[in-house]
């Protein structure tokens, strides 16, 4: 039989039984295990293999050998990621948002060491806080910018902690290392990061992270209010509002939470 089977290549949908198979194990699998998967005979996983390694496509550990994801790999999946427009997805729940806390939503990445707003739904009440699309936040002072760096993996999140500098914007404002480790921790604990009068005098936000399917933060969504509006009280039920709209869009993207992540569980 000719590699070419009801319009499709043989050689080509067995090397991609074996990506599949490789990336559903988190430590890898060995030929006979990859064999066992996919119902190959294991001189044609070997064969496979050797290609997909030579292809940088997949990668052996030498000591236990057991096949991994590699850098190609690694590359394909992550340009399905940036191919989704995320931001569009979001819009009808950062809209129900809005309207179930009366408060204005904001959609923020992490560039540059900041938080960058990029998507935003005004509350409808003649007061409200609204940052600019485009407008950066600092992550020490902003709850978009604790809730992206919190959601990060540890190296992350000491990478950056170790290279912010901690300016006083107002007198609420986080100024020492220590207290923005301190914060990131409760932030873990809580699900959410708050912002306290911390950028803005006037101005308290709640945030939680949106994660990928790696587990990483895609963004983070905030509600943004008044504090004459935004007491204690609805501070506390807007953070189960956007605990619950966060895990919900991380389900919608096909994401994951991190292994430190418990809120969205």
């Amino acid at each position: 039989m000719g590699d070419e089977q009801a319009g499709q290549s043989k050689t080509l949908v067995r090397g991609l039984s074996i990506l599949r198979a490789c990336a559903t194990s988190r430590h890898g699998l060995t030929l006979v295990e990859i064999a066992e998967h996919t119902e190959l005979a294991p001189s044609t996983v070997h064969r496979l293999l050797t290609t997909l390694e030579s292809l940088e496509f997949l990668s052996v550990d030498t000591e236990t050998g057991r096949w991994r994801i590699a850098v190609a790999g690694f590359e394909i999946g992550n340009a399905f990621i940036r191919s989704r427009d995320y931001i569009a997805q979001l819009r009808p729940l950062m809209t129900e948002l809005s309207e179930a806390t009366g408060e204005t939503v904001n959609l923020a990445i992490l560039s540059d060491e900041r938080a960058l707003f990029v998507s935003q739904v005004e509350s409808g009440h003649m007061m409200r806080m609204v940052a600019p699309l485009g407008s950066r936040a600092p992550l020490h002072a902003s709850s978009a910018g604790k809730a992206l760096l919190a959601g990060s993996s540890d190296e992350v999140r000491d990478l950056i902690i170790d290279g912010l500098e901690y300016p006083e914007l107002t007198v609420h404002t986080l100024k020492t290392q220590k207290a923005y480790r301190l914060e990131i921790e409760t932030v873990i604990a809580d699900g959410c990061a708050y912002d306290r009068e911390e950028h803005v005098v006037g101005m308290q936000c709640v945030a939680a992270p949106v994660f990928n399917e790696i587990g990483e933060p895609i963004c983070a969504l905030s509600i943004s209010g008044p504090s004459v509006r935004m007491d204690a009280e609805r501070l506390r039920s807007n953070a189960q509002a956007v605990r619950r709209a966060c895990a919900e869009a991380t389900n919608l993207l096909g994401g994951q939470p991190p292994a430190h992540w418990h809120a969205y569980d």
